[in-house]
């Protein structure tokens, strides 16, 4: 029983340094002046994220996550001031031209211990409006492997303001929380 409690405290703890290197990777991808530049509005992006700790069965479930963002210049500097910063002692580095970018940072591991998280990327424009990312991120306790793609859609749903995120099913958006909320974590 402690080891399923101990696991499910630590997995959520690595669950959410990823996520939060997620929105850091791919929005701040988004939002770079030196990246090519992405339309303000809805991004929906479709994500298959398999999660897999050290020592347990491997993670085989290919359910696509689907979530949402409503963008605009401002989310677009936070989202560059996150990739700057990252998380606690996290910082990503981003290379490239043209349509293709590389993601390349460390951090120490979120399941505890002396050991580092290494995360590396890719990052491909196909247009304006839609973006390719692939994520792999290793730590002693754990690994993780992230395909995402990312649409505009149009413009953010009325009552939708520019940070909002959240789930995106049949046409309707769920807001789950904003980005401005992630930024005042980071620091």
């Amino acid at each position: 029983m402690r080891a399923r409690v101990l696991t499910r405290k630590y997995m959520g703890r690595a669950q959410t340094v990823t996520a939060v290197a997620m929105v850091a990777i791919f929005g701040s991808a988004l939002a770079s002046d030196a990246l090519p530049g992405k339309k303000p509005g809805l991004w929906v992006s479709t994500k298959v994220m398999h999660f897999n700790m050290a020592g347990k069965p491997a993670d085989t479930d290919n359910t696509p996550q689907v979530n949402a963002m409503c963008t605009d210049a401002s989310t677009d500097a936070i989202e560059a001031k996150l990739l700057a910063g990252g998380l606690g002692s996290c910082g990503l580095h981003v290379a490239g031209s043209g349509n293709s970018y590389t993601i390349s940072g460390a951090c120490p591991d979120p399941m505890g211990g002396t050991g580092q998280m290494v995360t590396k990327g890719k990052i491909v424009w196909k247009s304006e409006t839609e973006i390719h990312m692939e994520s792999q991120s290793t730590s002693p306790h754990m690994s993780d492997d992230i395909v995402a793609d990312a649409k505009w859609v149009g413009a953010c749903p009325a009552g939708v303001m520019p940070g909002d995120q959240g789930t995106f099913e049949n046409g309707v958006f769920k807001k789950t929380g904003n980005l401005k909320d992630a930024l005042s974590k980071s620091h």
